[in-house]
């Protein structure tokens, strides 16, 4: 006979009680929504209520334990009546995202029948983290009346607000208690929390998101994710996102990065977009620094709310409710109002002082957090609490401690289960001592859970840190008690990770581990060997983001400071010198393509400094290389033609013995930058030299010279040799320079017979590799294609929004040539509508141009000019079209004959 859960047994001793709903989860440590389930029945499925799953039994327990009765009671047979399960409303059927660079919610789209529909869709909640709540919460009132206010309004003035304050001012606590007021109901807009303090990876919170605001779909992960996903936002529902822990994922400063700066290019973006306005989506951030990304948005939209200490009333308060009954003024003096401080100290007293403060011996204070007083205070507290707990708990703690996102029951009974050092005190535990090890920590207020299944345990950043310090056993022996994280052997591994997500998550994890422990040679051969370094990881499947996380903590555990910072120059000496060379020159490639072009550039310079110090001539000429690549991003095209001719100058001299293809791929890039600098005689002779030579026109040496042909003409012949490129490129899944391929040929295409659609064929592949990547130069590519599409056909104001989406992107990571070329196609599409703002654009451009990009100089007057002439201005026409054709007819500009055409009209 099949059981059931007795819910109407649930609802009477929870009404009995007088609790609400949002308490009596809070009692057994669940979110409301799960509550719910219980107490409305829907936990019972047609085949009854099955408690084998270790969570259910939990629950059962916990229930039994906290509303006092017997789970022998929960349980009733299924001959008994029972009501219907609660029917949950349907998830938001998927919408069709607005193409990048789309309108807002007021423009076309709003007629769109799709987006009439979403108008009237129920979105549930979806936390895919738990926020830390204080377990006795006091102020605050005024923040999250604003807070409720805000996520009333429509449209939302302030589209970003971001909670601010040092660690442990209760930034986290605020956000959960604002999320818990909201309720679990189905609401008009979609609401996900986020934690980086669980998960630093952004792509994994994309593909959560995109799959939540029903985009992406199967196989989402190669799509254009990031992209859908700002289309669905700016469709007008009000959504909400919660991201917590933005601080990890912020520089510290110094290393040539600002205190605050987003490092995450996919989040720093989602930032940038809803700032500027996302339908009616708007983001809570929590964080201990400024949002320096969006200092220019301060007041309009961005609101930035400072957290300070609690008030003594409301400090009062909370030790009140902790159980400190005399002496709670006294605690006041040695916490001030600092949260967590008063939390923790509440805690202490009330559970092993008998809530006496005046029984609280003078506590010494850690003399290693001198520097910070809230620090100062809170270590003062742990230390204290440290002596005072049992050395079971102590130990309990500090093995929970040892895992940043959280561990489970299993996790920790594993730990027990290994002995030695490793289980500590834990050794032999069973379930039943587990749990009441951990309900113990839970009640003093060290440890929570999580809320969705399967339940993890973890505590508040300062307490993790404080009690990672206490355990003996050496960190990368917590490894065996991650029973989720499954890695194959290494001599078992095949090497070819391209279609399993989960198990380069899962040796990430492992390289970390061996990071920590110390183990950097055995860190090294995971990224190296198992996840393949940067051919793999960047060039076949576009996993920027993870290599550039990888190398990132090799530096890290050498010592760099800052969680967040690292020095190019500063990685482990445990390494040989071969492997400090690759990772040093890895770690500039994945900047590069992520837009840090400052600092991949300061990494190709410590990579030259090591090719130096080991007499390798091939590492110098390459660091000399990369360099100049870099450089000709930035539009430093001097700079870049001295690094590249030293580059070639030191490949000659010393033969390169085995390296014969370094004076090719010098030549090309060569070439590049002098069509950039306008001498495309020369650079044509040297694309002819290369080929005559018989090299291989393959990868970029091939894309560099169809490019050429573009700049001159030439279409025909770019399609030809990009189709070739295309077609060795995937052979070899050098899926970036596929992409690059594309767009040539999506230009070539475009410009040599207008077919649009196809043109679109070819961007919307390239665009699926930038939003797989997050290359930089690749967005800018694929911004320019759309742009002509739309230019070509006659929509100006998608013109004008792509290009200035394009413009944006340049300056934000200061790619100099490319924000000239999109700058110049915003000024063709404002021609189509408004002559007067493309004087205006025009102008604007004209002024920050580069000196030494003449052909955006020769574009900008071109079109500059002919603005001027249908706005009237004869003479300024005539001005600037006169220097447009002396200049176009030095580059051998294809357009030409249609500045000296313009010109003769108007004279």
């Amino acid at each position: 006979m099949a059981r059931l859960f007795n819910h109407a047994l649930l609802l009477k001793a929870r009404l009995d009680l007088n609790l609400t709903q949002e308490q009596a989860a809070a009692a057994v440590h669940v979110d409301v929504r799960t509550y719910r389930r219980y107490e409305s029945g829907a936990v019972n499925a047609p085949a009854g209520f099955s408690v084998r799953s270790p969570t259910r039994r939990r629950m059962l327990s916990r229930l039994a334990i906290e509303f006092g009765i017997s789970e022998v009671d929960l349980l009733i047979d299924s001959e008994q009546p029972r009501p219907l399960p609660a029917q949950r409303p349907p998830r938001p059927t998927p919408v069709r995202p607005l193409p990048a660079g789309g309108v807002g919610a007021a423009g076309p789209a709003a007629e769109d029948p799709d987006v009439a529909a979403l108008a009237t869709t129920a979105w549930h909640p979806l936390h895919l983290h738990t926020l830390q709540r204080a377990r006795h919460f006091a102020g605050r009132a005024d923040v999250l009346d604003l807070l409720i206010r805000w996520v009333g309004e429509t449209p939302p003035h302030h589209r970003v607000v971001a909670l601010r304050g040092v660690g442990g001012m209760g930034k986290t606590a605020v956000a959960d208690r604002f999320v818990s007021s909201l309720g679990e109901d189905p609401r008009p807009g979609g609401l996900l929390v986020w934690s980086f303090y669980e998960d630093l990876r952004s792509e994994s919170f994309l593909t959560q998101a995109a799959d939540y605001f029903g985009v992406g779909g199967a196989g989402s992960h190669s799509g254009d994710r990031f992209e859908q996903l700002l289309g669905a936002l700016r469709l007008g529902p009000p959504h909400l996102l919660v991201l917590d822990g933005l601080e990890t994922i912020q520089a510290q400063g110094g290393g040539g990065r600002a205190l605050g700066e987003v490092q995450d290019p996919f989040v720093r973006r989602l930032l940038w977009a809803a700032a500027r306005g996302l339908g009616n989506t708007r983001i809570l951030v929590t964080s201990r620094f400024e949002l320096t990304d969006l200092a220019a948005w301060e007041g309009s939209g961005l609101l930035t709310l400072q957290l300070g200490e609690l008030a003594p009333g409301e400090a009062l308060q909370v030790l009140e409710r902790w159980g400190i009954r005399r002496g709670a003024e006294q605690l006041l003096e040695q916490t001030g109002g600092h949260p967590l401080s008063v939390a923790m100290m509440g805690s202490y007293v009330g559970a092993l002082l008998g809530g006496d403060a005046r029984r609280l011996e003078p506590v010494l204070l850690d003399q290693a957090a001198r520097d910070d007083l809230h620090a100062r205070r809170l270590a003062a507290v742990l230390a204290a609490y440290a002596r005072a707990l049992a050395t079971e708990e102590r130990d309990l703690l500090a093995r929970l401690a040892a895992f940043p996102v959280g561990v489970t029951e299993e996790a920790l009974l594993e730990l027990g289960r290994a002995g030695g050092a490793l289980a500590g005190s834990l050794a032999g535990w069973s379930r039943l001592q587990l749990r009441q090890g951990l309900a113990r920590l839970e009640r003093l207020g060290l440890v929570f859970a999580s809320r969705e299944p399967p339940e993890r345990y973890m505590t508040h950043p300062f307490v993790r840190q404080y009690f990672q310090g206490l355990l003996q056993a050496p960190t990368e022996a917590a490894a065996v008690a991650d029973g989720e994280t499954t890695v194959v052997p290494l001599e078992r591994q095949t090497n070819d990770l391209s279609r399993d997500r989960g198990q380069r998550d899962a040796y990430e994890a492992l390289l970390g581990r061996m990071l920590a422990a110390g183990h950097v040679r055995e860190a090294y051969d995971i990224y190296a060997r198992s996840l393949g370094g940067f051919g793999q990881l960047a060039l076949r499947l576009g996993e920027m983001r993870r290599g550039q996380r990888i190398v990132r903590a090799f530096a890290q555990a050498a010592g760099a400071a800052g969680a967040a910072e690292v020095d190019p120059r500063r990685l482990p000496v445990r390494l040989p010198p071969a492997a400090r060379a690759v990772l040093t020159y890895d770690l500039g490639l994945y900047s590069g393509a992520l837009g840090e072009l400052e600092f991949a550039c300061r990494c190709y310079q410590a990579f030259g400094e090591l090719g130096e110090a080991l007499g390798e001539p091939a590492i110098q000429a390459t660091s000399l290389r990369t360099l100049a690549y870099t450089e000709r991003l930035r539009g430093r095209l001097t700079l870049a033609h001295a690094c590249i001719e030293r580059s070639l100058a030191l490949s000659a001299a010393a033969s390169l013995a085995g390296h014969a293809d370094h004076l090719a791929r010098g030549q090309a890039l060569r070439a590049a930058i002098l069509c950039d600098r306008g001498e495309t005689a020369a650079a044509d002779e040297l694309f002819a030299g290369l080929r005559a030579s018989g090299e291989q026109t393959l990868a970029r040496r091939g894309l560099w010279e169809a490019e050429l042909h573009l700049m001159l003409g030439r279409y025909e012949a770019a399609c030809d040799l990009a189709h070739s490129v295309l077609d060795e490129c995937r052979q070899l899944r050098w899926a970036g320079h596929v992409a690059h391929a594309h767009t040539v040929l999506g230009l070539g295409v475009l410009a040599a017979q207008g077919d649009t659609r196809e043109a679109l064929g070819h961007l919307g592949r390239a665009r699926r590799w930038v939003q797989l990547s997050g290359e930089v130069e690749m967005a800018l590519r694929c911004l320019e294609l759309a742009a002509r599409i739309a230019l070509a056909r006659k929509r100006p104001s998608e013109t004008v929004a792509e290009a200035r989406a394009g413009v944006e992107l340049a300056e934000r990571y200061g790619f100099g040539l490319w924000r000239t070329r999109l700058a110049c196609l915003a000024v063709q599409g404002e021609l189509l509508r408004r002559p007067a703002a493309a004087v205006e654009r025009a102008e604007e451009a004209l002024r920050q141009l580069g000196q030494e990009d003449v052909w955006g100089r020769a574009d900008l007057l071109h079109w500059g000019g002919l603005a001027r002439a249908r706005s009237g201005d004869r003479d300024g026409a005539r001005r600037l079209l006169a220097e447009a054709a002396v200049l176009r007819q030095q580059l051998r500009h294809p357009e030409t004959a249609a500045t000296r055409s313009a010109l003769a009209v108007d004279g």
